[in-house]
């Protein structure tokens, strides 16, 4: 994205798909760093693959502000981080106020693959837009984690 761009936000998630959309632009796009924390709820945690936690001494979660010291120090590391959410064969259950999405994901860069695997995210609705509330990490097989990229980086 050319610097002359304003970086792409929503500041208001009025949809679970504009939430996703902020987390993508939070990694994506390094200015977005400022707005990352803003996608939480004030109980937000992060849940690490179980595989991690055992193979690599990974917490077993962590808070909204762990996550934006995170994405600090890897923006800081990796430049031109490509994120992308593939739909699984878990269907997304969306009600009136809460909600949970399941992806497979992949965080790319020049350097090559950063992590793949799979995640389910909690959101809840609250005054009128979404947050995301929980988010669960599942590791593919051999493949490096988000979680393991995000411990990595903390």
């Amino acid at each position: 994205m050319p610097p002359s761009e304003e970086a792409q936000w929503h500041d208001f998630a009025t949809s679970v798909d504009m939430s996703l959309e902020n987390l993508s632009f939070a990694y994506m796009d390094s200015r977005n760093m400022i707005n990352y924390s803003t996608i939480f709820t004030s109980d937000f945690s992060f849940i690490f693959a179980p595989q991690d936690v055992t193979d690599f001494s990974t917490p077993t979660s962590w808070t909204a502000s762990n996550e934006q010291d995170m994405l600090l120090i890897l923006h800081s590391r990796i430049s031109n981080i490509n994120l992308e959410f593939m739909l699984t064969d878990s269907s997304d259950e969306i009600g009136a106020s809460s909600a949970r999405l399941f992806r497979s994901y992949e965080l790319s860069s020049p350097q090559g693959m950063l992590a793949k695997g799979n995640m389910e995210l909690h959101l809840k609705k609250l005054y009128g837009y979404w947050y995301l509330d929980k988010w669960y990490d599942y590791r593919l097989g051999n493949e490096r984690s988000w979680g393991l990229l995000k411990h990595e980086n903390s």
